[in-house]
């Protein structure tokens, strides 16, 4: 008996240090750890902003989708088959569908109906009586709903918009395009509330705690979606015509830099990405030779620093030998007497290489920078590339007369839109935007501020070459390419057929094509300037040339623009005819 009163008061004793161990000394410590496990903290994701075109029409939009699922126990028998039927609607299933999952649950207490409900199907839900009867439209640990990337305009914008990734945390971020440069924009700040749960994990409310979430801003670009879509049908058309590797189509207004359409086939699905590769924005992360559409620059660079002038004459054989190299037009001639305005709109290489012998290397190649050229665009689009233009020290022998003609030097397609919106524009160089304005999440819309104008040509000089452009769409039209002949619209123009290495070249480094069609309309005040380019089209159909393969997408690219901004007629040339040939 003594033993047993001396093991229990043993054992009382252990207790008692126990509890004062636990409820004096520890007390702090089990207060923090039994709260921690009653409260939960749970994100409030902010919503992401809308990316809309220049009309407001929607391009890029986050949309909430539920997972809605039902407790079994708390619907009786006899009303599963009317819940059944009132849910079948809204979730878009069967009702004997629904039926069995009421009936046979995956747990005792829990069946998932759907998921990725739409947020009109989940307030249909809400509205029946089913809702108060065993039917929720969150998860049972009360989780929010999910939110995800949505494009109601299809693929048309999407080497423009982008696209959004969705990490396993429900986390949505930018990837590639406008999704990217202006992410953070776009996001947002996230918020969170803090709540008190019950055994079963299921949150009591009110919150104890709140931090709203701040959604993100939207973002209203200048891309009008119906040129957009135009021209990439346009340029999968084309594609598929001439059996070509890629085509661009870029619309822009020259007085303010605004980008109307950046369009290109091929392109991407942005719900359904394969490869990362195909995410490609070509107009400004691909780059080419511009060919024959450089050429207005040299002339500009001998208007005004080299004594010419586009009466100025040149005699031009088949073919010359300048830097050691052998230099020839694309076709054959016995002999031409050119004006460099016919040099132009002939589009003598011959002709140019003797041109550019007016002005010196320092010279030609500052104009080439000032045009925009191997410098940013000024759209911060991810990936962008400015090209490549090696400085004078560094050229071959015979590279400042190719230069002339638009070969040795890589351009992508909105610099060479660019240069010819800078000749519209009078010479003055207005940086190409995409943004025109944002908006908070208030909606209060904020317009951009004007782009950085920067004067690169004289006015008399720009009013010269759109003069000279304009000779050339009757020049091709004489060539049964009719494709700058837009019936009661002065349009000036110039094409472009440049060699392009390739992955088949092999031992020849220049064996594809890149064809280009640049022009501005109308007349002597253009609005709009279009750049198409089409790379490597088949060669052995012999349709390679930039007339032949870029001026059909031209054509109808600029003649369906000239409709959709409603800009007036203005018939034939109005700029003074210039005199093409010597003699």
């Amino acid at each position: 008996m003594g033993i047993s009163l001396l093991a229990i008061a043993i054992v009382l004793t252990l207790f008692a240090g126990r509890l004062v161990q636990i409820q004096g000394m520890e007390a702090a410590y089990y207060s923090k750890k039994a709260s921690s496990e009653k409260v939960k903290t749970i994100p409030l994701p902010a919503l992401r902003g809308t990316v809309y075109g220049a009309n407001g029409q929607v391009l890029a939009m986050t949309i909430a989708q539920y997972t809605v699922w039902a407790d079994p126990p708390q619907i009786t028998a006899a009303s599963k088959p009317a819940v059944a039927q009132q849910l079948a609607g809204p979730l878009g299933l069967p009702a004997a569908q629904i039926l069995h999952l009421l009936e046979h649950p995956s747990s005792p207490d829990y069946v998932q109906l759907a998921s990725d409900v739409s947020a009109t199907s989940d307030a249909q839900i809400e509205a029946l009586t089913a809702y108060n009867a065993g039917i929720y439209d969150t998860l049972p640990d009360g989780l929010s709903p999910k939110y995800v990337p949505a494009y109601p305009d299809g693929n048309a914008t999407a080497n423009v918009v982008g696209f959004e990734n969705v990490s396993g945390s429900g986390a949505i971020s930018g990837q590639a395009g406008i999704e990217h440069e202006y992410d953070k924009l776009l996001s947002g700040t996230p918020g969170s509330e803090v709540v008190e749960t019950q055994a079963d994990n299921t949150p009591i409310y009110p919150a104890i705690a709140q931090t709203p979430a701040v959604n993100g801003s939207g973002i209203k670009l200048t891309i009008v979606p119906a040129l957009q879509l135009q021209a990439q049908q346009a340029c999968q058309q084309e594609v598929k015509k001439s059996q070509a590797k890629q085509c661009t189509v870029v619309i822009i207004a020259p007085k303010t830099g605004d980008i109307l359409a950046m369009a290109q086939w091929p392109t991407y699905n942005q719900q359904h990405i394969v490869n990362l590769q195909d995410t490609t924005n070509i107009a400004v992360q691909d780059v080419f030779a511009p060919g024959s559409t450089a050429k207005v620059i040299t002339a500009a660079a001998a208007f005004e620093h080299g004594g010419l002038t586009p009466m100025s004459s040149f005699s031009i054989p088949y073919r010359i030998y300048r830097g050691g190299q052998s230099i020839q037009d694309a076709e054959w001639h016995v002999g031409e007497h050119y004006t460099i305005a016919g040099i132009i709109a002939n589009s003598s290489n011959v002709g140019m290489s003797q041109v550019v012998g007016y002005v010196s290397p320092q010279i030609q190649y500052d104009y080439l920078r000032k045009f925009g050229l191997d410098e940013p665009t000024g759209l911060n689009l991810p990936g962008e590339s400015m090209g490549l233009l090696p400085t004078p020290s560094q050229w071959a022998g015979d590279e400042r007369y190719t230069l002339s003609y638009g070969q040795g030097i890589d351009v992508n397609a909105v610099q060479m839109a660019s240069v010819y919106a800078t000749i519209a524009n009078d010479g003055v160089r207005v940086q190409p935007r995409l943004v025109a304005g944002t908006y908070n999440a208030a909606g209060h819309y904020t317009p951009a501020p004007p782009s950085k104008s920067t004067r690169v040509i004289k006015v008399k000089t720009a009013k010269e070459l759109i003069s000279i452009l304009q000779q050339v769409p009757g020049v091709d039209n004489a060539a049964n390419q009719p494709w700058g002949d837009i019936p009661g619209y002065a349009v000036a123009a110039k094409t472009g057929t440049a060699n392009e290495p390739g992955r088949s070249c092999q031992g020849n480094t220049l064996c594809e094509y890149g064809a280009s069609f640049i022009g501005m309309a109308p007349g002597n005040g253009p609005q709009l300037v279009v750049s198409v380019n089409v790379q490597d089209p088949n060669k052995k159909t012999g349709q390679y040339f930039g007339d032949m393969v870029a001026g059909p997408v031209f054509y109808g690219v600029m003649k369906n623009a000239l409709q959709t901004e409603q800009i007036l007629p203005q018939p034939g040339l109005v700029a003074p005819y210039v005199r093409l040939n010597a003699r």
